[in-house]
């Protein structure tokens, strides 16, 4: 097998690396031509030029970079960054398979045969109108968060026959690229790539190999266990004091506890099972936050619990409250917001009168409070002296 990398940033951002297993077989010719394009660093400061949701990223334009220069400014020569490869030199197409699924890499050949050069794009969805089009010379392995977090990105235009449609708003530029082997690293911005406690899953539930997994989300005792398992890895995380990285474990539990939720009508007892899990993983996403002094984040994480509470069929416990309250009252002390946090922590005494934790911070809080209104008197007692 053989595989390349490009490490990516948004601006200055850097995103990580996404990793390419290449067809190399299927797609002799145009596979080591791209393997030596990476060796050769040829992509190097150069384009994603063109971003369509739930389509395609394209790239490659190897005639226009940026030069090493101000990597997160504007385009140079923009007019020109979707246009063909300045060349005489194209390969003959290879590999013409349905596009059926996302994440493949493919070769631009601005709709003519056997006119494969360096630019390429990678499915985000299934593109049936371009099967047995486009030479197809791999695959992504590695980095699909990466790559559906680019996704997401502003264009400039979505204007057709507009130069400048589906152009990214901020650049999106590939700062290295080679050949990779599983020794090398892979660096990721938007996830947590460890599979501690058994999660070995993608961070969105659609780009999972289904085949090579044995899953099947419509089996919804599979898909609670598996969005379990991703919380576990997240605690395990948090135990090792991997703060950042057990935060984002706990957003990709979140995220599939909300994409696989099965509807109330059709399987109401797993329906309440996934409800209360996400009301588990909101108070740990809280706690997270907190230990990473984000009190802004805490609060609303405690925010939306509280607003999870009206529903009928799941409610918080005492202890669960008691934490709410708590949290809450700390963020607010922390941020300076001492009217707030007394308002909040009286409120929580008032649900779980005995909580110590709660009684701890009101009292900090208090003590915080009397003390600058004692030191307001003096201030106030030495303007008018």
């Amino acid at each position: 097998m053989d595989y390349v990398y490009f490490d990516l940033s948004i601006g200055d951002l850097q995103c990580g690396r996404v990793v390419f297993e290449l067809f190399t077989k299927d797609a002799p010719l145009n596979s080591n031509n791209f393997i030596n394009l990476c060796e050769n660093k040829s992509y190097v400061n150069t384009y994603f030029h063109k971003i369509i949701k739930n389509f395609i990223i394209q790239g490659g334009n190897i005639n226009i970079n940026s030069n090493n220069d101000n990597i997160a400014s504007n385009y140079p020569n923009i007019d020109n960054l979707a246009v063909d490869n300045d060349t005489d030199e194209f390969l003959d197409d290879e590999n013409l398979i349905n596009l059926d699924k996302s994440f493949l890499l493919c070769l631009t050949n601005f709709n003519k045969k056997n006119h494969n050069n360096s630019q390429f794009f990678i499915t985000l969805n299934q593109c049936p109108h371009l099967n047995g089009k486009h030479t197809v010379i791999g695959k992504v392995i590695y980095g699909k968060s990466i790559l559906r977090e680019i996704e997401k990105s502003n264009v400039i235009s979505n204007k057709l026959n507009d130069k400048l449609s589906w152009i990214p708003s901020i650049p999106i530029i590939i700062t290295d690229c080679g050949k990779w082997n599983n020794l090398m690293s892979l660096p990721n911005k938007f996830a947590c790539i460890d599979n501690i406690g058994g999660d070995i899953y993608e961070e969105y539930p659609d780009d999972n190999d289904f085949d090579k997994l044995n899953i099947n989300f419509e089996n919804i005792q599979q898909s609670f266990e598996i969005t379990m398992k991703i919380k576990e890895s997240a605690t395990l995380l948090f135990k090792n004091k991997r703060l950042e990285d057990s935060l984002l474990k706990y957003k990709k539990a979140l995220r599939y506890c909300n994409e696989l939720i099965p509807d109330e009508n059709s399987n109401k007892e797993m329906f309440i099972n996934f409800q209360n899990l996400k009301l588990t993983i909101y108070l740990n996403l809280s706690l997270v936050s907190l230990n990473l002094n984000n009190y802004e984040l805490c609060i609303n994480y405690c925010g939306i619990l509280l607003q999870l509470n009206d529903n009928k069929d799941v409610k918080l416990t005492n202890i669960q409250m008691a934490k709410i309250f708590y949290r809450l009252g700390k963020s607010y002390r922390l941020l300076k917001k001492f009217d707030i946090a007394y308002e909040t922590l009286n409120k929580g005494l008032i649900i779980v009168p005995n909580d110590i934790s709660i009684k701890n911070e009101f009292e900090i809080v208090m003590k915080i409070i009397s003390k600058n209104k004692e030191t307001e008197r003096i201030n106030y007692a030495k303007f008018f002296s």
